[in-house]
């Protein structure tokens, strides 16, 4: 609710304790549309008490209005057939006084109610009634409600020009009114349709108009989560996942929070499609479980038949082709009169696509000529399309390829029509398959090279795997072995990072709740140790009560005395005892006033004390959090190395055994086995280094010592003479800091890694030069190397320096392992490194390493080398 809305509502609960009869009554139903959308509560609460005061006075415009309104609480609350029945009611009493305004008013939410129940033509038989009332623009705002609602029921009908006619003239009319948020809300239904129709650039505009308006009208809080749904949208097409569900989760909470129950489940649906159509499907199936049940609580039955039908697709993709049968045949048997036909259609082309996979070719091809004569009537094209495609599907799996490739072309110009890059890819891979089948191997790379295409445009993933496999297979019947082993490989790896994405964002909300409920279990013990604090603050309160009262009463006392002493002088001496004890009194009081502000100030010591604990158990967490952190980064990076690099080797000698096994020609079999070797070799050295590095983890200490720099220098250049040719000046200064305590071990791996690299990455325009050299700076030894070598762009790969298995050139023989394991071993020294290169101009390396005095390195021989 905004600010302007929250003042509207305060002044109008205070007129209402002023107000009587049917002023009263005309205050309870303006109260009741302010809070409709907001507090669902004071709705009841105002509304219950309209009809009753209505009645009473026998006012029946003030009772029609509130019928009116009972009946759209409980439409938008998810409960329609009372719904019905108190909007009738409104509007028979309404046309029975001849109120215009609340008659026009009626036929309007009795047509946003058909328009819920999927109803169109009732719908739009209500909008009609309703313009008449309207026309004149006497109420604008309602003219462009019916407006935006006529928009609304053509869209259902897919009569794309008069929805987009009767959309824009609700925004123009909007333009105008002083409340912005019914623009907002035009808008960004605009923008939700040209994100359908895949013209996100559009949308994004539109979408910066709205915030615009938003943040310029400082308009209601509703419309800011609107915006955040809209925007998350945007973002899940820009393929930017994670962002997209930081506010998608956002608005979710929201309209859970408000009871916008079926924005709730709108939003659950948009968010399931998305992840469904990335291929990411057991979060896609997370989000519709929730919403479905409650669509059946609340009685959405288009909704039900919509997400039934989007979970019978994932089990599809996912090929558990039974369960996607009985959910089609459960989206069937719901059918009704008011049912869109499209959903139908739909439930036909679900069930004859698992048909066709399951063999049952006679039920297919009926389900999937009648989802094509529903979308034909329609005049959905899309649909059209998806029908024809399965069509051909299920002529290759009957083997029959002309007839295949004949429902492939009618599919291809029907996806074209309807401007849908997700069909153009599913059908040009189609092709591509009939036509391998027929072993027309130009015409089938062809079609793969524009299903490739349409599939980046779209990221989808499912289909692109596909696209794989069949070129993996068409390289291989033309011979190129090596070519075909690139794409099995390439599909493994796709496959295998969709998956990875699905366990990781999994992780991510694990540990968000974590978080979660930790913060709520400190919130509550805080609020506890308040709530105790804010006990004794009472107490003493009402102690310090009582004492005041004990003091005014000791006043009046004396006033009395005083008075008593001058009329009654013969009860002075009594009187004067009573004065005595009196002022006794008040010093008590004045003692046990000291001691309660003793109390206060001993309080106020124990609340700045449970502050400072709240926040060292505050700094605590974050300390822990961070070390949570970094141990999950180190733990993801060794997940990826065995995901990723172990199966890649694995990948190619499962591919190149396959190979061997179906290959006649002997030659040809033992390049295979030559390339098997090469591989098992690749595998080999892969798990060397890691072992390497769970050694460098896993050592618990290392002993320190003197390390002479010149003398480990020297031997690294030793060690390496073999890679030298005689022309390379390599020198050294170590003069300045000459040696330095430390693990020896490590300082010498650092420098052979260092010098190595710049032997390897030399340039053969000119003679290697290698400088080294050492000096102090604030308590840390600072080691330089630098190189004349061919250098790279350090800023480009800035984010990738330091990673496992990452090369910056590629002619030259190596495994990217070098730099990652002189940043652990700096790691574990408590040391750092910084890189400066460029293209064709060099590389200087510059690592530091804290000092210690001598005195506390023979004080502590053994150096533990653990991480922080």
């Amino acid at each position: 609710m905004s600010l302007s809305q929250l003042s509207t509502t305060d002044s109008l609960e205070q007129v209402l304790t002023r107000s009587k009869n049917e002023a009263k009554v005309d205050v309870l139903n303006q109260l009741t549309y302010e809070f409709i959308t907001v507090d669902n509560e004071k709705v009841q609460l105002y509304n219950g008490q309209a009809i009753e005061l209505s009645k009473k006075i026998a006012y029946r415009k003030g009772e029609a209005v509130a019928y009116t309104y009972k009946g759209v609480n409980e439409y938008l609350s998810g409960f329609l057939a009372p719904a019905h029945v108190h909007l009738h009611k409104g509007l028979r009493l309404s046309e029975q006084i001849g109120d215009r305004k609340n008659t026009g008013y009626s036929f309007l939410q009795l047509g946003n109610l058909s328009l819920e129940e999927v109803a169109t033509d009732s719908a739009l038989y209500f909008f009609n009634k309703a313009l008449f009332f309207f026309s004149d623009e006497s109420d604008p705002a309602t003219l462009s409600k019916i407006y935006r609602n006529m928009s609304a029921a053509y869209g259902q009908q897919h009569k794309i020009d008069q929805q987009q006619t009767y959309l824009d003239s609700a925004i123009a009319i909007r333009r105008r009114l002083p409340k912005k948020a019914l623009l907002i809300e035009a808008l960004l239904l605009k923008a939700n349709n040209n994100i359908r129709n895949n013209n996100v650039g559009a949308a994004d505009s539109i979408l910066s108009d709205a915030e615009k308006i938003a943040a310029s009208a400082n308009e209601y809080e509703e419309s800011r989560y609107d915006i955040l749904h809209i925007k998350g949208l945007i973002l899940f097409k820009k393929s930017n996942v994670d962002d997209a569900m930081v506010l998608m989760d956002s608005a979710s909470s929201y309209f859970l929070e408000k009871s916008l129950i079926r924005k709730y489940v709108t939003l659950q649906m948009d968010v399931s499609l998305e992840f469904a159509h990335r291929a990411e499907y057991e979060l896609a199936l997370d989000h519709l479980y929730p919403a479905l049940e409650l669509c059946k609580l609340r009685g959405f039955n288009a909704e039900v038949r919509s997400i039934i039908t989007t979970m019978g697709w994932i089990h599809y993709r996912l090929g558990d082709f039974p369960q996607a049968v009985v959910l089609a045949d459960e989206v069937i048997a719901l059918q009704t009169d008011t049912q869109l036909k499209a959903e139908i259609g739909t439930a036909f082309l679900l069930k004859g696509a698992t048909l066709t996979e399951l063999g049952r070719f006679d039920e297919a091809q009926n389900n999937l000529d009648s989802a094509f004569n529903v979308f034909q009537a329609v005049d959905a094209k899309r649909g059209s399309s998806d029908a024809m495609m399965y069509l051909g599907y299920l002529r290759v799996k009957q083997k029959m390829y002309e007839e295949a490739l004949v429902y492939y072309g009618r599919s291809l110009e029907l996806a074209d029509e309807a401007q849908s890059d997700y069909s153009l890819a599913q059908v040009n891979w189609g092709m591509a398959d009939a036509y391998f089948k027929l072993k027309k191997f130009k015409e089938s790379a062809h079609f793969l090279n524009k299903a490739e295409y349409y599939c980046g445009l779209t990221e989808a993933n499912e289909i692109l795997i596909m696209c794989f496999n069949t070129r993996r297979d068409l390289l291989a019947a033309q011979g190129q072995f090596e070519a075909s082993l690139a794409y099995s490989m390439k599909a493994s790896q796709l496959k295998d990072s969709l998956h990875k994405s699905d366990i990781s964002r999994k992780f991510a909300n694990l540990e968000k709740m974590h978080q979660i409920d930790q913060r709520d279990r400190d919130i509550q013990a805080l609020q506890q140790e308040k709530l105790l604090a804010d006990n004794q603050i009472a107490l003493q309160k009402s102690k310090l009560d009582q004492q005041f009262l004990l003091l005014i009463v000791g006043l009046a006392g004396l006033a009395l005395l005083s008075f008593v002493a001058v009329a009654y002088y013969r009860f002075y001496r009594r009187i004067k005892a009573l004065h005595f004890t009196i002022v006794e009194k008040n010093q008590r009081i004045q003692v046990q006033s000291e001691e309660l502000a003793a109390n206060n100030e001993r309080i106020s010591e124990l609340n700045r004390g449970l502050e400072q604990l709240v926040e060292e158990k505050t700094n605590e967490l974050v300390k822990t959090n961070q070390e949570l952190v970094k141990y999950n980064n180190e733990l993801v990076q060794f997940s990826y190395t065995v995901s990723h690099h172990i199966r890649g080797p694995v990948a190619r000698l499962l591919g190149l055994s396959d190979l061997a096994s179906r290959q006649q020609n002997d030659t040809s079999s033992k390049e295979l086995i030559g390339l098997m070797g090469t591989t098992a070799e690749d595998l080999d050295q892969i798990i060397k280094d890691l072992g390497q590095l769970l050694d460098l983890r896993t050592t618990p200490s290392h002993y320190r010592e003197p390390v002479d720099l010149k003398k480990e220098w020297q031997e690294s250049v030793r060690l390496l003479k073999e890679s030298l040719t005689g022309n390379e000046t390599i020198e050294s200064d170590f003069s300045t800091l000459p040696e330095i305590f430390t693990v020896q071990s490590m300082i010498q791996s650092i420098f052979h890694n260092l010098l190595s690299n710049a032997i390897k990455y030399q340039s053969w325009d000119r003679s290697l030069v290698v400088k080294a050299k050492s000096w102090e700076v604030d308590a840390s030894a600072v080691i330089q190397i630098t190189d004349n070598g061919l250098g790279f762009d350090a800023e480009l790969y800035k984010k990738q320096l330091f990673k496992l298995y990452k090369r910056f050139h590629t002619h030259v023989a190596g495994r990217g392992i070098g730099l990652y394991l002189v940043k652990a071993q700096l790691d574990i020294l408590h040391g750092s490194i910084e890189v400066e290169s460029a293209p064709n101009e060099g590389t200087s390396v510059t690592i530091t390493i804290p000092l210690e005095s001598k005195k506390q390195v023979l004080a502590n021989k053994l150096f533990d080398t653990s991480e922080n």
